[in-house]
């Protein structure tokens, strides 16, 4: 209760009082009453509250302003506390609130939990099936004698070689026979120009496959191999572990020597044309021809080249545009025919003139 309201209470039984006290005492003088109104006044004591547990107790005594008088006028002003029960109800609800929200919570992550292990269970019968399914296409590939590559390899893997053949043919040989025309001992000779491209293919081939057997022979000596044809565990452990790294280090290992073979090789026959010393576009093209051969050699089967046979075969050879074409005897070959293996299958046709 505010101040004032206390004011206004006191001010209320004070005029109470001095009602009471004057028809009690009707033969006392007005300055008596005046005496004992003052009496009454600093008489007067102030509300006392008391807390209880569930309220508030305030009261206020007004006394007589006589001594004697054996009357008094007493107030009980009695106001409830419910601050505290409302405070308990409000946390009470807000505690209940709580926890079914968290339970209704723990429910939707179970529904979820088991939903996704249903999911699981089910991409884990799919990718069993589509194993075995892929078991099966595997094995009847095999055994209609079909093979594999690595798709991670790129350009690297053995269908893409042999694509990087073919172009070698129909991109870099014709760019290289532009350089050549630009050789004035050169303009009018074709056959020449075509004679050149054709040895440097060869020549590239023949020595990486120098090289190739250099290495493996260095190794052999150096581990003391004796019988590479014995049948031993470790030899051929060796062996692969050689075709391994080679074939895996064939980008960057290094080919100058077998350029500066070829190029040589090629210069030594036509010395009478030292122009195809300054000849960068024969030296390129050497390049390339080097290091795709030795990508081919190192595959496994590896890859050979023929230019022997003698004998046109719609499998083997492409007749070029001025060939013969009723005639089945081979004159000259313009690109070799590229093999997978000895006496393996043809992988990529040859042009021959017939």
């Amino acid at each position: 209760m505010a101040e004032s309201d206390w004011d206004s209470l006191l001010a209320e039984c004070d005029e109470a009082l001095v009602r009471v006290n004057s028809r009690s005492s009707s033969g006392c003088s007005p300055d008596t009453y005046s005496s004992e109104g003052s009496k009454s006044s600093r008489n007067k004591q102030k509300p006392v509250l008391r807390n209880g547990a569930n309220s508030k107790i305030m009261l206020l005594r007004l006394f007589s302003a006589s001594p004697d008088s054996k009357q008094s006028c007493s107030i009980t002003v009695h106001v409830p506390d419910g601050t505290q029960s409302i405070v308990s109800t409000d946390s009470s609800s807000s505690s209940i609130w709580k926890i079914a929200a968290l339970n209704k919570e723990i429910e939707s992550l179970r529904a979820e939990l088991d939903r996704a292990k249903s999911t699981i269970a089910n991409l884990q019968d799919s990718e069993q099936r589509l194993k075995c399914r892929l078991a099966e296409q595997a094995q009847k590939m095999l055994e209609r004698g079909a093979k594999f590559e690595n798709v991670c390899l790129g350009e690297k893997r053995p269908t893409a070689l042999v694509r990087q053949y073919g172009s070698l043919y129909a991109q870099a040989r014709v760019d290289t026979l532009d350089a050549l025309d630009a050789l004035p001992p050169l303009q009018n000779a074709d056959e020449l120009k075509s004679k050149i491209l054709f040895s440097v293919i060869v020549l590239s081939f023949r020595s990486v496959q120098n090289t190739l057997s250099e290495i493996k022979d260095q190794i052999h000596s150096i581990l003391q191999v004796r019988d590479v044809r014995d049948n031993n565990v470790a030899l051929k452990e060796l062996e692969t572990g050689i075709e391994n790294y080679v074939r895996k280090t064939a980008e960057t290992f290094n080919l100058s020597k077998n350029v500066n073979e070829v190029c040589s090789q090629i210069q030594a026959t036509l010395y009478d044309y030292p122009c195809l010393k300054n000849c960068s576009g024969l030296l390129n093209y050497a390049r390339d021809c080097v290091r795709l051969a030795w990508f081919l050699t190192n595959q496994n089967p590896p890859y050979v080249i023929d230019y022997e046979t003698r004998t046109f075969r719609k499998d083997m050879h492409m007749r070029f545009h001025a060939s013969n074409q009723a005639s089945n005897i081979i004159k000259s070959y313009l690109w070799p025919t590229l093999m997978e293996g000895e006496n393996g299958p043809c992988v990529h046709r040859g042009v021959v003139l017939t």
